[in-house]
């Protein structure tokens, strides 16, 4: 059996009275690799700091097997004042540069060592020269291969101007040189683009020591861990395998335990019955079978309390079109600095849950404010449905007021809101989503990552809308409120546009992948399909393109000049005016079905209206859709005049 790398022993952390972490305790055993997940406040990053040694705790014991290296990853990586990268990857070599001084001072012993101390040194000198065998009597060509394997090119530039995503990346660095027996990385995959995920989960998939891997990234979790710990109520709770293993073990406890419950229930009806009978308290007996209905009915309280579940909905706007917005040629670059979209194409149309995939720095954002016209495209055209709704939440977070409360940045001082057409109390309504009433005067500057991404989902859900951009959304959130968010885009039935590191996320959401495709010319490339299908559609395209029968067609096209368009005649100016009106009139014959097919009375039988209304809306749908590639095109030529 494995020996133990790490122990947490009958650990207790309090903050004022309550206790985040209550008697917990954890082994890690040699080349064993967990998962360890948990809600936003249930006391991850409080363990984490435990590990690191950053704080004790109020009773209980940290025990690491003496001798086993350790390297730890923090969620936010802090370096020496004045670091550069060169600098902090040097001080994670600090082991491997005491080994060779210690190999200098014992050859200078020897010189003046006695004939009782010699065969000591000549031992502890076979035992330095063997590890520096294995690591190296040079620590540039270590140092240099980590700074290979993270992509580090820069080794004299500042960390403390680099982004979040090149700040982690020097963390991994670190971590990787110290060559750890035991890992414990607290949320590694934050701020990093999908090739270094992928680095990542390959390095921690060969890794051969002990890992504590605490993350909300389930994707990483199914690909690398053997055992998943669930904390809660500071307790920590074991399940086997990865993981998509723990929702199933997890779902099977659920109904077990649910089966129990319902069996503790209808044994404390009957009970109750006895005593409401007018149980006689006189014997010992009878005395002892009223303190175990007691007992009993605490038993079932407590089994069964309210876990408040976030209700998450997205409300669709009011345009029924099916298109909503065309971009062609599409064009944007910085002044002197390289052009990050270039000639794109893309339609948008209702439904569509589009995901942007691409390293970091590839123009995702850049791409994002163009399409909501927070910035002039530098070339090509934008076209957008007149009566296009827009709700987006950044990756800033900036669509918040930090000098304005909860309440206020949700409601603007309102007292009621409008939830899906009904009026709600405001401050009733951020309980939902996990802002008790006596905190909500907070200010929103005070608040922490997942406090201010849950706030912009409340604020978001009341404005009814047709296409939903979000840069970033998973970020702080944890796996509940990740699965409750998932769900509600699936519900929605607008259009969305989502840029996340959290490929798991992506591949539950998004029915096309917008995705940056670095090789030859870089361009964005569409893809039908999440992006874990992008790879392998990228190859096929590849060699479908590579065919001799279509390279000629294909040159011909990106040769081919864009002619310029003109303005509307006035015949074109009528027949935009007529385009409109048809288009409106099919539009609400639309609203019409919709509204018939809602009822479930519609399909009871064979010959039920609802069976003619579907046929209906199908030849409604396929009329509308010429309409509107004429009317794009028409608008297209006005807007450009």
């Amino acid at each position: 059996m494995p020996s133990i790398a790490l122990s947490l022993i009958n650990i207790t952390k309090r903050f004022g009275p309550k206790a985040i972490l209550d008697g917990l305790n954890l082994g890690l055993f040699q080349n064993e690799k967990v998962g360890l997940i948990g809600r936003n406040g249930a006391g991850k990053s409080t363990l984490f700091r435990l590990l690191a040694g950053e704080e004790a705790p109020d009773s209980g014991e940290v025990v690491v097997t003496q001798g086993l290296r350790v390297a730890r990853l923090s969620q936010e990586p802090r370096f020496a004042p004045g670091a550069t990268v060169r600098s902090a990857l040097e001080d994670a070599l600090e082991d491997h540069r005491d080994l060779l001084a210690r190999h200098q001072a014992i050859h200078d012993r020897l010189a003046e060592a006695g004939a009782a101390e010699l065969a000591r040194l000549h031992q502890e000198l076979a035992e330095v020269e063997h590890r520096l065998d294995h690591l190296g009597w040079d620590l540039e060509p270590r140092l240099k291969a980590g700074a290979a394997t993270w992509e580090l090119a820069d080794l004299d530039a500042p960390v403390e101007a680099l982004s979040g995503g090149w700040r982690k990346r020097v963390a991994l660095a670190q971590a990787w040189l110290r060559n750890p027996d035991v890992l414990v990385l607290d949320e590694p995959t934050n701020h990093l683009d999908p090739d270094q995920v992928e680095r990542l989960e390959a390095w921690l998939q060969d890794f051969q020591g002990a890992l504590l891997l605490i993350t909300h990234d389930r994707h990483l979790l199914d690909a690398v861990v053997t055992r998943m710990l669930e904390l809660e109520e500071g307790t920590l709770r074991s399940y086997e395998g990865g993981y998509s293993d723990y929702l199933l073990e997890k779902a099977d406890r659920a109904f077990r335990e649910a089966r129990l419950t319902e069996h503790l229930q209808n044994r404390l009806r009957r009970e109750m019955a006895w005593l409401r009978r007018g149980a006689k308290a006189r014997t010992r007996k009878s005395k002892l079978r009223i303190q175990e209905v007691l007992d009993l009915k605490d038993a079932v309280e407590d089994r069964t309390r309210v876990d408040l579940r976030q209700d998450l909905a997205f409300a669709v706007g009011g345009t029924r079109s099916d298109a909503l917005l065309r971009a062609e040629g599409l064009r944007f670059a910085y002044p002197g600095g390289a052009e990050l979209v270039g000639g794109l194409d893309l339609w948008l149309q209702r439904g569509m849950r589009l995901a942007l995939l691409g390293p970091n720095g590839c123009g995702k954002s850049t791409l994002l404010s163009l399409l909501l016209g927070e910035r002039l495209p530098t070339g090509g055209e934008l076209v957008r449905h007149p009566k296009l709704a827009v709700a987006a939440i950044s990756q800033g977070r900036g669509e918040l007021d930090g000098a304005r409360s909860i309440l206020d940045n949700l409601a603007d001082r309102a007292s009621v809101v409008n939830v899906a057409g009904s009026t709600v109390l405001a401050h009733v309504y951020l309980t939902r989503f996990g802002f008790p009433v006596d905190q909500q005067a907070r200010l929103a500057e005070t608040l922490s990552g997942g406090e201010r991404n849950r706030l912009l989902l409340a604020k978001a859900m009341l404005s009814p809308v047709d296409l939903l951009v979000l840069d970033e959304p998973t970020n702080d959130l944890d796996i509940p409120t990740l699965q409750n968010l998932e769900e509600a885009l699936l519900a929605f039935p607008g259009t969305l546009l989502v840029v996340s590191h959290d490929r798991f996320f992506l591949d539950q959401v998004a029915t096309h992948t917008l995705a940056w495709n670095p090789a030859g010319p870089p361009c964005w490339e569409l893809y039908q399909g999440p992006p874990s299908t992008v790879r392998a559609l990228r190859a096929e395209r590849a060699s479908q393109a590579a065919l001799p029968t279509q390279e000629p067609a294909r040159r011909l096209r990106e040769a081919a000049p864009r002619p310029r368009k003109p303005g509307l005649t006035q015949k074109e100016q009528r027949r935009l005016a007529e385009v409109e009106a048809e288009m409106e009139g099919i539009q609400a014959r639309l609203a019409d079905l919709d509204a018939r097919l809602a009822d479930p009375a519609a399909f009871l039988r064979p010959d039920s209206p609802g069976h003619r209304a579907l046929e209906e809306r199908a030849a409604a749908a396929a009329a509308l859709e010429p309409l509107e590639a004429e009317w794009f095109t028409l608008e297209a030529r006005r807007t450009s005049d």
